[in-house]
């Protein structure tokens, strides 16, 4: 085997370890909301026992009406959705640069969460 393929392999080996990790970043944690220009509110996002793709959110008093009745997240392979605690759909996030960005189902409102 030449240098230049060993390199080439080794690179990668590291360009896709560093996907792998990427791709592996917990949602879990608090979170910054924001819809349209208002100033953003905090989620916190729980894991549920059995699975590390959905799980709880907990929005603080200040989010605006409609999204202070998140009670559940789900990851998706291109995103994020917020659930009402029955199931029903609010917003489905697309992942961005570390962050979510998309609307909510009922006026289309634009939406941000990001660290």
């Amino acid at each position: 085997m030449t240098k230049i393929s060993s390199l080439a392999i080794g690179a990668l080996l590291a360009l896709s370890t560093v996907a792998l990790a990427r791709a592996e970043e917990p949602v879990t944690g608090a979170w910054k909301l924001s819809i349209g220009a208002t100033d953003p509110c905090t989620l916190v996002l729980s894991a549920d026992a059995t699975n590390s793709e959905t799980g709880a959110v907990i929005p603080s008093t200040e989010c605006p009406s409609g999204l202070n009745t998140i009670g559940r997240w789900k990851q998706t392979g291109t995103g994020l959705q917020l659930l009402s605690p029955s199931g029903d759909m609010i917003a489905w996030l697309k992942e961005k640069n570390g962050s979510y960005q998309g609307s909510r189902l009922t006026d289309g409102q634009k939406l941000a969460l990001g660290r």
